[in-house]
């Protein structure tokens, strides 16, 4: 009998679909606690994208590797979470998996970790991107994205990152929320993320790779800068700069190798402290 399978979901990036042998598409069931730690602490919850949740190591016999969080996992936090690798930024906001742990108010930390759906890849970044004939041959980046389309989309990622923030404010007021807005992702040729969306719009991977490599950096740029007004406005968000870590080391085109997750997991550290096993 046919195994199950992890597809990428051509239109919406970062998010796959796991389906069952009959076919049926596998949802998420639930908060997933790691193992209890004796006298460990601090305590993190979590949700998000395939950047939280790759469904490892099962996801090991389709080529990933572990995400930052479960590289936080194996240094032994007490940690839960909610992130599934099929939600899109508007599903994490709309269903607040989150709430319930949250409101135990046992957790310091919140790892929150959406958006690249909307300007990252897939039918997303096709909408943002312009055909480069449009760019009239320009060096600047910005000509060659809808400025308007863009800017309507960060203003929808900063509703929902405020939204989402104030409930943690609200139902933990203890808890600190960490957000990122990913690296500098390559695309690849004939994946369907970066790749296909650039090629359909006329770009050479090769000889456009610094304009193309410049258009990314825009709008990597454009979600952080997003994300620190966030944080200005509520003071228990903190943001968690990725940008440049992941360089060279890049499983797909959006998805760390093992090292860099490791690296990505550091800096959470960082704000974070280590673990107080016993």
């Amino acid at each position: 009998m046919p195994a199950d399978t992890f597809e990428k979901d051509p239109d919406i990036c970062l998010v796959y679909r796991r389906r069952k042998s009959g076919g049926q598409v596998v949802t998420h069931a639930g908060p997933e606690a790691g193992p209890e730690a004796a006298g460990s602490d601090p305590k993190i919850c979590a949700d998000g994208d395939s950047w939280i949740n790759i469904l490892w190591p099962w996801s090991g016999a389709f080529g990933y590797n572990k995400t930052f969080f479960d590289c936080l996992q194996d240094d032994g936090y007490h940690n839960t979470s909610v992130a599934w690798p099929g939600d899109t930024f508007e599903d994490m906001v709309a269903k607040k998996d989150y709430k319930q742990p949250i409101q135990s108010g046992i957790f310091d930390y919140f790892i929150f970790s959406g958006g690249g759906n909307d300007v990252l890849g897939g039918g997303a970044l096709r909408a943002l991107l312009k055909d480069k004939s449009a760019g009239g041959g320009s060096t600047d980046p910005a000509d060659y994205l809808d400025a308007d389309r863009l800017n309507d989309t960060v203003l929808k990622l900063r509703t929902g990152y405020l939204q989402v923030a104030a409930e943690i404010r609200v139902w933990s007021a203890g808890t600190r929320m960490l957000v990122h807005g990913y690296d500098y992702p390559v695309p690849r040729a004939g994946e369907p993320w970066l790749g296909l969306p650039f090629a359909d719009k006329g770009y050479d991977l090769v000889g456009d790779a610094a304009l193309i490599q410049g258009i990314i950096a825009l709008l990597v740029d454009s979600f952080y800068a997003m994300l620190a007004g966030v944080a200005a406005d509520e003071a228990h968000v903190t943001v968690v700069n990725l940008r440049g870590i992941c360089t060279g080391r890049w499983n797909d085109e959006l998805h760390p190798e093992a090292e860099a997750s490791r690296d990505l997991a550091d800096k959470y550290v960082e704000i974070i402290g280590a673990p107080l096993v016993a």
